[in-house]
């Protein structure tokens, strides 16, 4: 098997016997399955919440009640989706709503890059991580809480939030159930989830009578802070209060941003290493930006179909999820072929395997920029190419009923911040790419890689 260029692991693309159906697994906390067969992984991803939960997973790995009890716990997940649906919608509205995302952007790359450069005409060093969470994170404020979240003190919450997010629920699980709570209590990621819900809580007191005003006049919502408090307003069949809406919101500040922020720094990492494709992604950013007089606009980020194919193929060259779509079994689940999956069992499917895999995928371990480029170009659906599509074999998003609602939200971000970054920068790395990290069944990049950027001379 070839190398992956430094980046994944080819070791876990071994096929078996099992390929085109399913095989088990055993964990410290019981069996997992990995569903193989594509009429399989159809069924059990459309399947009914009571036999298979998409939630349980998550709350299980970060013991989201003490840490995120906003996540899933009294507000259905669904109207998260719908929320995020009305957003999408009003960034394709002829409003300013998008209008508003690439300010952010351009004010996040003031803060974090632009006042931190020695010179227009050196080589500055940038910290790949910390720049990719902040430039992330501020659209992410945008969507949930609109303007009143733009300082460096609320982002800083936000990215440390994140940040305790991912070792504080593994760490809390680790103990038995009767310790859990009084370890929760303790913790730095409980203590900044209580200060997320505080600046929610603050934020709708302050804008609650005008948030009212603006549902009697029949007016759009400015962000997911009053689309929610106008949505729980009409609700009869919740007991909802103001707390319940500030824990919400802060609980998804870690899944609007984790994920996201992984996929920027592999994408920045892949531009610094293959400046050939940096310079053909600059020449269609430059097009589409000066062809539209130097105005950008959601048109004009649509059309980077280039980029948007370097930003699939980052994401697949460099897969986080070896197994992803995991189902925790709530009752005794049975497939339609017969296999009978017990309560308790983790459902999952073999993502990176298929991912590299020559049926599905061409020259799989080679990374070609144009390669969802050029298939859409000869496609009659071009469409099904997208960095957002989703089907059997491309499960980075998930797909079925729980598909991810955020997708469209987190290509956006994603889109933004590479074309504004390469139309106005140079990038490379100081150091050869080092080895990602493997992480039980994730494959992450080293954080700690040092970014080098040089502004652009026109």
């Amino acid at each position: 098997m070839p190398a992956v260029g430094g980046h994944a692991d080819p070791s876990c693309f071994k096929k078996d016997m099992n390929s085109d159906f399913a095989f088990q697994v055993a964990t410290p906390t019981g069996w997992s399955v990995c569903i193989c067969n594509d009429a399989m992984i159809k069924e059990y991803l459309n399947a009914s919440d009571e036999y298979l939960s998409s939630t349980a997973p998550i709350q299980g790995f970060f013991e989201s009640r003490f840490t995120a009890p906003g996540l899933f716990h009294k507000i259905p997940s669904s109207m998260m989706s719908k929320a995020l649906t009305w957003s999408r919608g009003r960034a394709r509205s002829g409003d300013d709503y998008f209008a508003g995302f690439i300010e952010e952007i351009q004010h996040s790359f003031d803060q974090e890059i632009n006042r931190n450069l020695k010179g227009d005409s050196e080589w500055n060093q940038f910290d790949c991580y910390t720049i990719a969470s902040r430039l992330v994170m501020g659209p992410v404020a945008k969507l949930l809480a609109g303007e009143e979240c733009r300082n460096s003190e609320s982002i800083d919450l936000f990215c440390d939030y994140t940040a305790a997010m991912l070792v504080g629920g593994p760490y809390i699980r680790r103990f038995p159930e009767l310790l859990k709570p009084i370890i929760a209590r303790s913790s730095d990621v409980v203590k900044l989830s209580n200060q997320m819900q505080t600046l929610f809580l603050s934020l709708i007191h302050r804008r609650k009578e005008a948030s009212e005003e603006r549902e009697k006049a029949g007016k759009q919502p400015t962000d997911l802070t009053d689309w929610f408090w106008q949505w729980s307003q009409q609700q009869k069949d919740y007991s909802l209060n103001e707390l319940d809406i500030a824990q919400l919101l802060a609980a998804n500040t870690f899944g609007a941003s984790f994920n996201t922020t992984v996929v920027l720094v592999q994408c920045l990492c892949e531009l610094a290493t293959r400046p050939k494709y940096a310079s053909i992604i600059r020449e269609e950013v430059v097009k589409a930006v000066q062809g539209n007089n130097g105005i950008w606009t959601k048109e004009g980020i649509d059309s980077m179909k280039i980029l948007d194919s370097f930003i699939k193929e980052s994401h697949r060259y460099n897969c986080f999820d070896h197994a992803g779509t995991p189902r925790v079994v709530k009752q005794n689940f049975r497939f339609k072929n017969g296999l009978h999956i017990p309560k308790g069992t983790v459902l999952m499917t073999p993502n990176a395997p298929m991912l590299f895999d020559e049926r599905y995928v061409k020259d799989p371990f080679e990374f070609d920029s144009l390669r969802f480029y050029d298939l859409a170009n000869s496609s009659k659906a071009p469409e099904m190419f997208r960095y957002t599509s989703t089907n059997s074999h491309y499960l980075q998003f998930g797909d079925g009923k729980h598909v991810c609602p955020g997708r469209f939200f987190a290509a956006d971000e994603l889109r933004l911040i590479l074309s504004y970054l390469v139309f106005h920068f140079e990038i490379k790395l100081q150091e050869p790419l080092p080895e990602n990290v493997k992480i039980k069944r994730h494959n992450v990049p080293y954080l700690g890689i040092k970014v080098l950027l040089k502004k652009m001379e026109r």
